[in-house]
């Protein structure tokens, strides 16, 4: 497994009686495009500001790259990390030259106008036409690809996002999402917070799910596809009588079974397996398809409280 980027041991901010963050062990590893999934007000982006440093824990700590929070060289650690946080800080009234060339200043960023012009370029900005183009006429995804640009202006290693979908038109989605897988192919780490899972969905590799301030479960986008693919669950009273026949006469390779439950995720006609229980006198006490969207897994998990065990 690679490096472990982010970790985070414990993290909990407390407001009062109110736990905006409770208890939070998260693993982010290098070339992660890592999704933080979550209702408005989880906790996704009190996540990113502690990790930020721009709010201070009430407890439990995180390790940045392997250095611990509470090291002094964990300033060293965040200078390979950028991102944007709640919302895209442009200046309105710069062009996204002039924006970039203050972000080289506020990050101590030695870099030249070309350097800034091909950044520009490289994040699907045209820079003909931005060039004498105030930042507040920018369209909702043009801004957002210049704080992106802003955001991995000083060659961060990890990048953190904080909703960067919201307002998006389709095509903006598009383009944003393959702005960040080409740079996730460069080597950047990215820590993307959403409540858009069908967008998440397309770009992520791993996925963490978050409600209520608790961490509910890490998982990689295979298994959760492999979770809430199609499949045929059949309840059948005694089961185990009838599991090893059933499985073999109806050439079933990928199962699993759960007390009298029998789940099968093989592409099978439907209405052979129901005859194929009519004939042999099966007693059924359901039967159905099942096709789960990552949306119905989510919701099951804050129903459970978190994976079972």
């Amino acid at each position: 497994m690679s490096e472990l980027v982010l970790e985070t041991m414990g993290l909990t901010k407390k407001y009062k009686d109110f736990y905006a963050l409770n208890n939070v062990n998260m693993h982010i590893y290098e070339g992660d495009i890592y999704g933080f999934v979550g209702e408005n007000g989880a906790g996704k982006t009190t996540v990113i500001r502690l990790v930020s440093g721009l709010s201070d824990p009430t407890n439990g700590e995180y390790r940045l790259f392997g250095i611990n929070s509470k090291d002094k060289e964990i300033y060293q650690a965040k200078k390979q990390m950028g991102g944007i946080i709640e919302s895209v800080s442009v200046n309105k009234q710069m062009t996204a030259l002039q924006n970039l060339r203050l972000q080289a200043i506020v990050t101590n960023t030695n870099i030249t106008d070309d350097e800034l012009i091909e950044l520009i370029k490289k994040v699907g900005l045209d820079y003909e036409e931005t060039k004498k183009r105030k930042a507040g006429n920018f369209s909702l995804g043009m801004r957002q690809r210049l704080g992106i640009a802003m955001s991995i202006l000083s060659n961060p290693k990890f990048v953190l996002l904080d909703e960067p979908m919201n307002g998006l038109d389709p095509q903006g989605f598009i383009e944003v999402r393959e702005l960040i897988k080409k740079l996730n192919e460069e080597g950047v780490t990215f820590l993307i917070s959403s409540h858009i899972l069908a967008e998440l969905d397309k770009i992520c590799n791993r996925i963490g799910f978050i409600s209520h301030g608790k961490l509910l479960e890490e998982i990689t986008i295979d298994e959760l596809h492999n979770k809430t693919r199609r499949k045929l669950e059949i309840v059948i009273k005694d089961l185990s009588t009838y599991k090893d026949k059933l499985v073999n006469d109806l050439n079933v390779s990928e199962y699993e079974t759960s007390n009298d439950k029998l789940i099968i995720y093989d592409s099978v006609d439907i209405n052979n397996v129901m005859s194929y229980l009519v004939e042999n006198n099966i007693k059924v006490e359901s039967f159905g398809v099942i096709e789960d969207t990552i949306e119905d897994y989510y919701i099951n998990l804050m129903t459970r409280g978190g994976k079972d065990e």
